[in-house]
């Protein structure tokens, strides 16, 4: 069972819920007078919001348990020390990975009960987040990526790579794989697309450690109702560093199946690491002839095979088969796609509402996945 402290009754309960529906028990308390002086069945503490560190040491000290300090906000390193100072073990967002939690707890032997000075001197871990601006990348030793890494890019707003992302996305998670969207884009809107709070951001690869259990690193992403995991933006003006993308694609590429870069339409340090890192790079854009400029010299800046995705077409058939060609020529890359304005799927993203796109828009994306599955396996062919 955990404690939950929290002086907001409303937001304890509302933790409360999410807990139970994952397994886990939770007793709440709203002021100081709640938390028990013995407790047996307790495993772990939750804290949210200001405490007395005299109640934190209490629970710490008296009750044996790891108090962990859960929050809406990415704290600065010297609020991170001053809270461990006051007492907690580690600092986990608001809601809580319950996965990661987990290791926080002690065992309960109800059949031979420990002493409370024997549970109070037990080893905890120690936390895996350094809390600094940032930190460069040093990579262990080469390990093989497990991950399909996408870039999808270009350098026009508004042609829909955004959309692009999380229709591949979608069409992934439906096949069964393990899927990771990131935001490279400072000026992204996925979070609040899917209705998630950003408990978490991009920021955070700035300074994880270079190696990562897998509960660990979901610690540092959301889960999305589609069912893919989804890394949202930070808060940094100019996006991530070079070594923080560096990190967030060597940890995920080792969790995930796919991996898809919603990059920034521009020359930002993110947008230019994640096409030179990634396994493929989709160029998107649309028949209007103005979001073509640069877009050639803009996508050799790539050393990875590049493709382009013709979107929200309105053109019959016939003729978006002539654009297609033209632009084909035109770039100097192949265009994979040809993919019709759907205005159902725009409207579901007008109104809130998760992106889905129409039986002709899901067959494009499908048809597109197939293409990109097949470049990657004759590359690693030719690799090995």
């Amino acid at each position: 069972m955990w404690l939950v402290c929290d002086h907001d009754p409303v937001r304890a309960e509302r933790l409360r819920k999410y807990l139970e529906k994952q397994g886990v028990q939770v007793k709440i308390a709203t002021k100081e007078e709640e938390i028990p002086n013995t407790w047996a069945e307790g495993k772990l503490a939750l804290f949210l919001g200001g405490w007395n560190p005299a109640t934190v040491q209490h629970v710490k000290n008296t009750l044996g348990l790891s108090t962990l300090y859960c929050t809406l906000d990415t704290l600065a390193p010297e609020q991170f020390e001053g809270l461990r100072q006051q007492g907690y073990d580690d600092v986990v967002p608001y809601p809580p990975a319950v996965e990661y939690a987990r290791r926080w707890e002690r065992e309960v032997n109800t059949e031979n009960p420990t002493t409370l000075a024997s549970l109070v001197s037990q080893r905890r871990k120690t936390t895996y987040t350094a809390y600094v601006e940032s930190k460069p990348f040093q990579p262990p030793a080469p390990t093989p990526r497990r991950a399909t890494v996408i870039c999808v890019t270009g350098v026009k707003g508004g042609v829909g790579k955004t959309t692009m992302a999380v229709l591949l996305a979608n069409a992934m998670v439906a096949r069964g794989k393990r899927i990771v969207v990131a935001e490279l884009d400072p000026y992204g809107n996925l979070a609040n697309l899917f209705r998630v709070e950003r408990t978490v951001t991009a920021d955070r690869f700035e300074t994880l450690p270079d190696v990562l259990t897998d509960p660990e690193l979901e610690q540092n992403m959301l889960r999305t109702p589609a069912g893919w995991w989804l890394i949202p933006k930070g808060d940094r003006p100019l996006g991530l560093s070079k070594d923080g993308v560096a990190r967030l694609i060597h940890l995920v590429g080792l969790y995930a199946d796919a991996l898809i870069l919603d990059t920034h339409a521009g020359h930002l340090m993110s947008t230019v690491v994640a096409m030179r890192e990634a396994d493929r790079v989709l160029g998107v854009t649309t028949a209007d002839r103005t979001t073509w400029t640069d877009l050639r010299a803009f996508l050799h800046m790539s050393e990875r095979p590049v493709y382009l995705v013709l979107n929200r077409v309105r053109e019959r058939p016939r003729k978006a088969a002539a654009i297609s060609a033209f632009l084909q020529k035109e770039i100097g890359f192949r265009v994979a796609a040809i993919v019709h304005e759907d205005d159902t799927l725009y409207q579901r993203v007008q109104q809130g509402l998760t992106p889905l796109g129409s039986r002709k828009t899901n067959a494009r994306i499908h048809q597109l996945i197939q293409t990109l599955s097949i470049s990657t396996k004759e590359a690693k062919s030719h690799e090995a």
